[in-house]
């Protein structure tokens, strides 16, 4: 299962919620007309809304439990991918790090070995101390695990709105609906696509270099 099929999926389920908060609108409108002719019952009204609202909830509640365990899983397979996608450092690399920390070095050197260590954390962690010890800053850098967690947390925070819209419009919660979706696509395929070039982004240097 891919974050793009997840994605999907979520979407899936905020556009259900929004075609039943509209059903259930026009439902309760139709009972109660039928009610007031004298048609139906109004305990039996009350009845088929109760019903109606129970299943949508029911489907809701086993699509979101979904979604949470397939993030749950690719959380885990992809925790994996990505210590293979670390570098460790080698032999040369401590004698090159450690022949930089006794020279004097400027900003534009260490971005360069910024760079070039993009994959190697506990490289990056050393240049900081050279950095540091040259009163340089430099820019801070992100760990494609943290960047992982900021991505599944805006998937979950998206489902979990979906799920918790109840169908009873009573605060204007399908309008809600319908402009968080447009909102949800636009912040999904930026958390999507910065996750995917992440360690083009990871140290921000890509225009200063």
């Amino acid at each position: 299962m891919t974050l793009q099929q997840i994605k999907a999926q979520i979407y899936s389920l905020g556009t259900y919620k929004q075609q039943k908060i509209e059903a259930y609108g026009a439902m309760k409108k139709e009972l109660l007309e039928k009610v007031r002719d004298q048609v139906l019952y109004q305990s039996e009204a009350e009845l088929r809304l109760e019903n109606f609202k129970k299943e949508a909830d029911q489907y809701s509640d086993t699509e979101y439990a979904n979604i949470l365990a397939k993030l749950e899983n690719f959380e885990q397979t992809e925790l994996e991918k990505i210590k293979s996608e670390y570098e460790t450092v080698t032999a040369d690399n401590v004698a090159e790090l450690n022949l930089l920390s006794t020279m004097k070095v400027s900003e534009q050197e260490l971005l360069s070995y910024l760079e070039k260590y993009k994959r190697n954390p506990l490289a990056i962690k050393k240049l900081h101390e050279i950095g540091a010890a040259n009163n340089i800053a430099l820019p801070s850098y992100i760990l494609k695990e943290d960047r992982l967690a900021e991505l599944l947390n805006v998937f979950k925070r998206y489902a979990k709105s979906y799920h918790e819209t109840p169908i009873i419009d009573s605060n204007g919660s399908a309008s809600d609906l319908a402009f968080m979706l447009v909102l949800a696509s636009d912040e999904l395929n930026t958390a999507l696509e910065t996750y995917s070039n992440h360690f083009d982004t990871a140290l921000g240097l890509s225009e200063s270099l």
